[in-house]
Parts: C-alpha cells; sequence; structure tokens
C-alpha cells in the first residue's frame, strides 16, 4: 500500500510498500488499516500515526487529520505534520 501525507502546503510525505497504518479515530478509538482494505474515509485524532514497512515500525505525527482509503493507497489530508508541544508549566499552575 502506499501512504501520502498531504497538508495545505502539498505532498508532505510519499511511503511505499505500507504494511499496516495505525491511527485513533476522532472518537478515541483505534484504527488499523492493512494492504487491499475496502474504501474508506474517516476523521482521525491529532497523535502519532504508525506505520510498518518490512516489519519495522515507524511513527509520524499529525494534528488531526482526514483519513481516505481507496484502491490501495492511504492519504492523510492534515493541516500540519507536527504536534504543537504542550508547555507543562502552565499545565501545573491551574
Amino acid at each position: 500500500m502506499r501512504l501520502i501525507i498531504q497538508s495545505p502546503d502539498g505532498i508532505d510525505k510519499e511511503i511505499q510498500n505500507v504494511e499496516s497504518i495505525s491511527a485513533f479515530l476522532s472518537n478515541g478509538y483505534p484504527i488499523s488499516i492493512l494492504s487491499n482494505h475496502a474504501p474508506l474515509i474517516a476523521q482521525i485524532s491529532a497523535g502519532i500515526l504508525k506505520y510498518k514497512i518490512s516489519k519495522t515500525d515507524h511513527t509520524v505525527p499529525v494534528s488531526d487529520s482526514i483519513l481516505i482509503i481507496q484502491e490501495n493507497l492511504a492519504r492523510i489530508l492534515t493541516t500540519k505534520t507536527h504536534i504543537p508541544k504542550i508547555n507543562h508549566d502552565i499545565l501545573d499552575n491551574e
């Protein structure tokens, strides 16, 4: 399967030979996609997108995104491919 991560700036990553993809849906439930998955459109939450190539795990952070599966292509439409750092000092003072 091919994985494309695309932001408004264009294609950020294009990865070939992906065996599986794992992420969390916007409702908090996990989803895993294998090669030749049925067509699907879903909203995924900001976090770490995991994918596997040759039995090796890889990760990429993404913001809230749309996952589109079609014809052995997984496309992630996102606004950015990084997660802002949380200022823990502010959280500790609340």
